[in-house]
């Protein structure tokens, strides 16, 4: 029974377990495991809410929730693209795919203004090339060897079916990989290499990117149960970017509530 309360509890983000993993695992031990069922809860809803975690500063939160947004965007990319890339049901339609390169040109819109920039040092480019260095090695070295084998004069139609598919999935493990590492060089530099951006144009890039994941959302699941059929992947990719679009407006929603606290903390302090 401890073990498994024990393995739990770390599943909670650092910072939670920093500040109450101790006394959240005694309280799981006295309860047994009856406790499981709420520290599962607890656990996935510590991590849809980055905001409230413990933080040493304003600015620490704010990094914590821009590399939330960059993993919405990088997410409702990839998913957008994994449905583009079928050949269907968004090809078919102009409508629909000017819609999609909206969302895309507002995704892009979204991480310019949630992404922490820089600081102007040598030291931070270094640092910063680092870490990019050791989190994208590998899905740029398995990306660049899937471009090699289709540049070689591979023929799809020709090619046995085992060494397209290794190609076609060693491609989305590439970008999947990509889309999963590039948010963890903003957790890993820290507040010496980059500067988060400050509370309102966070706010808007969280906006701008809740609108693109509707937008997407919306138009991806209403093509995939019109007409005479029914397309599963469509339907799934559209239901998982409305879950983002829910995911940035929870965010939203403990931003606004931090900030109406600390402006009751305020006089206090």
């Amino acid at each position: 029974m401890s073990v498994v309360a024990r393995s739990l509890v770390r599943l909670y983000p650092d910072a939670f377990r920093e500040r109450w993993g101790a006394m959240v695992e005694e309280e799981a031990q006295g309860a047994g495991w009856k406790s499981w069922p709420n520290l599962i809860a607890g656990i996935a809803d510590m991590w849809l809410h980055p905001a409230v975690w413990p933080a040493d500063s304003p600015a620490q939160r704010q990094r914590r929730v821009a590399t939330m947004g960059i993993t919405v965007a990088l997410a409702a990319w990839f998913l957008s693209h994994l449905v583009a890339e079928q050949g269907g049901p968004l090809p078919a339609d102009g409508v629909r795919g000017d819609i999609m390169h909206g969302c895309t040109t507002l995704l892009l819109l979204g991480i310019a203004l949630v992404a922490p920039r820089p600081r102007p040092s040598l030291g931070a480019a270094i640092t910063l090339l680092r870490w990019a260095v050791r989190r994208l090695a590998a899905p740029t070295v398995l990306g660049t060897s899937m471009v090699v084998v289709v540049h070689s004069g591979l023929d799809p139609a020709a090619s046995p079916p085992t060494l397209r598919t290794a190609v076609v999935v060693g491609w989305w493990i590439a970008l999947g990989l990509g889309a999963i590492q590039i948010p963890r060089i903003f957790t890993g530099v820290g507040a010496e290499a980059v500067v988060p951006p400050h509370a309102g144009r966070l706010r808007l890039g969280v906006r701008t990117l809740a609108a693109a994941s509707a937008t997407g959302g919306a138009t991806i699941l209403g093509v995939s149960v019109a007409g005479g059929g029914f397309h599963l992947l469509a339907a799934t990719v559209g239901v998982g970017l409305l879950l983002l679009t829910a995911l940035c407006a929870g965010t939203l929603r403990d931003l606004r509530d931090l900030t109406a606290a600390h402006h009751l903390d305020g006089p206090h302090a």
